[in-house]
């Protein structure tokens, strides 16, 4: 399984490659690994670069800045190993994106730095740099583009390029085989090296941006970053003055490489253990870079006789070197520090929790904005959200084929056909919700589900669909049709089982579908469960299947027999402000905190 699997307990060392260790069962590590191989973020759509331009957004759709920073003369350089809208795998491509432009748009000179996939049009060589690693010097090229995002403000987006980016498949395994790049570790750690040295090695409009910048590294693609600028960088006495701060996306994404690998025996039938990979193939030497990296999985969590259980793992030298650790939401922060959350790490995350903030994502209220949305078939606000749901509702019914009914009430799904994402519970309740047993509320539902996952839920949507036809549909996701679901449904379905911040949640609320969401990480953060009079939606704790029909019917209850009750949540949800603008308010305290301390290690 790849190296940056949270859940997969079961897996075989690659050449080059990474494996979590585990005795668990191997179908569960399956189930585990593919749950947790699409990501966190669930709402993902095509975004032109001009769609990311805050000043062309209506400027009524955003509160004001209520923080300055102090230190806006310090350039922020984002690294990303995905950034929307050149490279996207998940969330982070969006997320990345929004803060590149947010950033610029403060005042603060901003570049954003990603590996330079496929040949990316209208972008300009900018010049070359051999870096050392592995063993060997390898050179990579900077390409540039510059984006003006409004009058003397934009983003420097800096592509690194090298032959190991280019790959047919996914962007960090290959999609058909399921399995990791074997060069992985090889290929992220060449990109940290690289986009180090960028802010010195490029001069986009002429002018360098120095070495005294502000890092923000995402995940465990960019997890070396910290480490290098720690053990490598300072110590030659450069970026002695930059910090960096870690952004940590999906804490079960780790990055980790073990020590040693199984090889077949040319002399024997049993295979035997060889090196994999050390920090000397990073391009680090010491004793601290090999403390910080270093990890032992306990005995019963190792995968073969002999394993000593010794690996690489990146994400816990970026928590120990990084100046402060950021993730996307406070819930997700509390979570990464109990034994659950904390995929093995919980303890190094407490004791450094005071350098910890979790802040909230935010989305595009200019794209999703009911008021102004051309895929609608009524516009409306939360004054007139009633007549307009209701013409979107026989809107959304029309064009996925369920029974033209305005009164009746619509759940939809939109995200991946996952585990992590809770779809195997609402299949399992489906039947309960479709039969009327006289109590005048089950049987009187219509459900959606949109998405794209695994094979196994795929059929089981489209069986069901075909079970209860005009009452349930089923289709892949299209993110044109995205719009008109969280317009035209009444309530939005998600019972994770973690979710580190969730998107569609904010998107639904602010259309007016009120989400029924288990009560953890983000999902817990942006909907309000309690008290009533402030509700925007319905919490699930503990999360199992009978809980999970206990929150629904309360919800179809209060949309059918406490209609006013119902309304009034809908209509605080689309009066909640998910904007960035108070996200990156949070951001610019960060950066002045970090900048004001002394690098973490020292």
């Amino acid at each position: 399984m790849t190296g940056s699997d949270p859940l997969a307990q079961a897996a075989q060392p690659a050449a080059g490659g990474s494996a979590e260790q585990s005795t668990t069962a191997e179908h569960n590590a399956e189930e585990a690994a593919k749950m947790c191989r699409h990501g966190s973020l669930s709402l993902f759509r095509e975004i032109p670069l001009d769609d990311l331009d805050t000043a062309a957004h209506d400027a009524t759709l955003h509160s004001e800045p209520k923080y300055t920073s102090t230190k806006l003369d310090v350039p922020a350089v984002i690294v990303t190993s995905e950034i929307s809208p050149w490279s996207k795998s998940g969330g982070l491509a969006l997320v990345t994106a929004s803060l590149a432009v947010e950033f610029a748009e403060r005042g603060r000179r901003t570049m954003a730095i990603s590996p330079m996939y496929d040949d990316y049009e209208s972008v300009t060589f900018m010049t070359n740099k051999k870096i050392w690693l592995f063993g060997a010097e390898h050179e990579i090229k900077y390409f540039h583009k510059w984006h003006q995002t409004s009058e003397g403000k934009g983003v420097d987006y800096i592509f690194v390029d090298h032959p190991s980016f280019h790959r047919p498949g996914g962007l960090y395994y290959n999609q058909q085989l399921g399995v990791e790049y074997a060069d992985n570790l090889y290929r992220f750690s060449l990109f940290c090296l690289a986009a180090i040295e960028a802010p010195v090695s490029v001069a986009p409009g002429g002018a360098a941006f120095g070495d005294r910048v502000m890092f923000i590294a995402n995940d465990w693609q960019t997890a070396l970053l910290p480490v290098y600028l720690t053990h490598r960088m300072r110590p030659e006495g450069r970026f002695v003055n930059s910090r960096c701060m870690f952004i940590v996306h999906n804490f079960g994404y780790q990055g980790i490489y073990p020590l040693n690998k199984l090889e077949d025996n040319p002399n024997g039938t049993l295979p035997i253990i060889v090196p994999n990979v050390s920090v000397w193939h990073l391009g680090l030497d010491g004793t601290g870079a090999y403390e910080h990296l270093i990890y032992q999985y306990p005995p019963e969590q190792r995968s073969y006789d002999g394993d000593d259980g010794h690996v690489l793992n990146l994400t816990k030298g970026a928590i120990l070197t990084c100046d402060r650790i950021l993730t996307v939401s406070a819930g997700y922060a509390a979570e990464m520090k109990t034994p659950e959350g904390g995929f093995r790490l919980d303890e190094l995350v407490r004791s450094k929790e005071f350098f910890l903030t979790g802040i909230l994502n935010g989305i595009d209220v200019a794209a999703w904005n009911p008021r102004t949305d051309a895929l609608l078939a009524m516009n409306y606000n939360e004054s007139t959200f009633d007549e307009g749901k209701r013409a979107c509702k026989l809107q959304l019914q029309e064009k996925v084929g369920l029974q033209k009914d305005p009164d009746i009430v619509l759940l939809a799904f939109v995200g991946r056909l996952t585990m992590q994402k809770g779809i195997d519970l609402i299949c399992e309740a489906l039947d309960w919700m479709m039969t009327d047993t006289g109590n005048g509320i089950t049987g009187r539902v219509q459900v959606l589900l949109m998405g794209n996952g695994d094979e196994c839920h795929v059929r089981h949507i489209n069986q069901k669909a075909q079970q209860w036809p005009g009452r349930i549909a089923a289709l892949q996701f299209d993110p044109q049709l995205e719009h008109v679901v969280y317009a035209g449904s009444d309530l939005l379905l998600m019972p994770s089982r973690y979710e580190p911040c969730g998107l569609p949640q904010m998107c639904a609320q602010r259309y007016g579908s009120v989400p029924i969401v288990t009560m953890c990480g983000g999902l817990k953060d942006s909907v309000i469960m309690e008290p009533p009079e402030l509700a925007t939606g319905f919490g699930i704790l503990p999360l199992n299947i009978n809980k999970y029909k206990e929150i629904c019917y309360s919800a179809l209850d209060t949309f059918y027999n406490k209609p006013e009750l119902f309304k009034d949540m809908q209509r605080r949800g689309m009066e909640t402000d998910f904007s960035w603008c108070p996200r990156i308010d949070e951001y610019e305290k960060n950066i002045d905190w970090t900048l004001s301390d002394p690098p973490f290690v020292r």
